[in-house]
């Protein structure tokens, strides 16, 4: 009897144990990192601008980290898509990724031109900050539930977005009458307070409309300057934001996550999370690099000129509060106390992470030198 109830109790030892053991491995196996096929488009030149370089950096992660057969096409200068409908197909699931500038879906969504109002963050700790801000968290928050996108973060344009010209584009009457490409409706105020005419276009049409005569200048980050220096050899800029700001938001179609288990839907998101910042580190370097070989102390010379003060005092003082204005008017009314509300807490955020409190201030950007030199193969 002791041994007919010593093989039960072993059965079912066996049996509960093999189960257990099944379950876990099944869980494992489901759990596994899965196989993915990743478009992203981006209206930016190919490398070495540094955003560039860091989504192909991404590329080489996801390939390599994930199954074999995974995928990462990166189209650049809108091939694929213009940013306003890059966001629309990832909203109806046609597109994975994005890498897409905030003023420029702002025609799809005018409430992503709110964090487009210059001077409110003006140091590399604020701008950084914007993700954990009030605003940062209701424009992810709307994208998730207007537009069926996950942003997973804010990443930098340019710490020294400037106006780039034919001629030095720094004074008033330097401005007045002068065709300015912008990137977004959104900085068109600010063009227009300078007595100039503002020409929304994608950057991959600046280099023939500048060669024709369609536009004398581009308002652009160091890195867009980079490709166009020779058609514009004057590029000017006034400290972080002081005439002009954008940021880059990356988000990926909700739709299409939703194919993936948590494993592989947060290892996307970690990868992201690494690739942004990697991406903003890159775009400081690439600042650093092109000022200190380009600089001139001589606004009258060919190169970048950095402002004094009292120079970019006029053109502050011109755009006032147009921008707000503008996007007030444009905004629906219930928007109009978040354009207030990103102006007072982003200013705040500037008094708290002062000018040099950023890690940014601190990099060696000399490893990165080579990689940000080196042309698309």
């Amino acid at each position: 009897m002791k041994s007919l109830l010593t093989k039960i109790a072993t059965v079912t030892f066996v049996s509960i144990f093999g189960l257990t053991w099944g379950t876990e491995q099944n869980l494992a196996k489901a759990e596994s990192l899965q196989k993915v096929m990743i478009r992203i488009s981006a209206d930016i030149p190919p490398p070495p601008m540094p955003t560039s370089v860091a989504m192909e950096w991404f590329k080489k992660k996801v390939e390599s980290e994930f199954p074999s057969g995974s995928k990462v096409r990166i189209y650049y200068a809108g091939a694929l898509y213009k940013d306003p409908d890059a966001m629309t197909a990832m909203s109806q699931g046609n597109l994975e990724m994005g890498w897409l500038v905030a003023g420029k879906t702002a025609a799809t969504d005018i409430w992503l031109s709110i964090p487009g109002q210059p001077g409110v963050l003006t140091t590399a700790g604020a701008v950084h900050d914007l993700i954990n801000q009030p605003t940062g968290k209701m424009l992810q928050k709307r994208l998730k539930d207007k537009h069926n996108i996950e942003m997973f973060g804010f990443s930098d344009i340019s710490f020294a977005l400037g106006m780039a010209g034919k001629k030095r584009l720094l004074t008033l009457d330097t401005m007045k009458d002068r065709k300015i490409r912008t990137f977004a409706a959104g900085v068109n105020p600010t063009v227009s307070s300078w007595g100039a005419s503002p020409v929304v276009m994608s950057f991959g049409d600046v280099p023939s409309a500048l060669e024709s005569g369609v536009i004398d200048g581009v308002i652009t980050s160091i890195g867009g300057w980079r490709a166009i220096t020779e058609q514009t050899p004057y590029y000017t800029i006034a400290g972080i934001s002081t005439v002009a700001f954008d940021t880059y938001w990356v988000g990926a179609s909700s739709k299409w996550m939703s194919k993936y288990n948590k494993t592989t839907q947060d290892k996307i998101r970690s990868l992201v999370n690494d690739t942004i910042a990697y991406q903003n580190k890159l775009n400081w370097c690439n600042d650093q690099f092109a000022i200190n070989k380009y600089k001139t102390t001589d606004p009258s010379k060919p190169g970048i000129y950095q402002a004094t003060a009292a120079e970019a005092a006029p053109l502050q003082k011109a755009i006032g509060t147009n921008v707000a204005d503008f996007l007030k008017e444009k905004l629906p009314d219930e928007a109009d106390a978040w354009v207030d509300r990103y102006l007072k807490d982003g200013k705040a955020a500037s008094v708290k992470f002062g000018p040099g409190t950023d890690p940014v201030y601190k990099l060696d950007c000399s490893k990165y030198k080579e990689l940000l030199s080196k042309k698309k193969k």
